[in-house]
């Protein structure tokens, strides 16, 4: 099995680059209508990929489970497609079904690691 954990944080991380990349970008452009967005990419992208990392690297029988690897792929596409979503909503206002679609696979990402979390540890 590879090593969730790392994956989980080196994603987090590369989350990181992209929002202050973003981040710059917003700020040199006076872009000040994306600010939710980048919100977003930092905080569902960088800060919760890498505690989710960092809880597989501290209870590691999470990572054992089947579930694990399902758990991770979710999580990120929900962010990802969450994000793509909030940029359009950013932009113009424009509703459009990356935003409910993300945000159902994030929320159902988070609430898998709870399981995996309860389930598979002695917490």
């Amino acid at each position: 099995m590879q090593r969730l954990d790392r994956l989980y944080i080196t994603l987090g991380l590369l989350w990181v680059i992209v929002g202050m990349i973003y981040g710059a970008w917003l700020g040199a452009s006076h872009h000040n209508n994306f600010a939710n967005s980048h919100a977003h990419i930092n905080l569902l992208g960088f800060v919760t990929s890498t505690l989710f990392g960092i809880l597989m690297w501290a209870y590691p029988a999470m990572t054992k489970s089947k579930l694990a690897i399902w758990q991770l792929a979710v999580y990120e596409a929900g962010v990802a497609i969450l994000i793509i979503g909030k940029i359009i909503v950013d932009n113009d206002g424009t509703e459009t079904l990356f935003l409910q679609i993300g945000s159902v696979l994030t929320i159902i990402g988070a609430a898998l690691m709870l399981y995996l979390f309860t389930a598979k540890t002695n917490a």
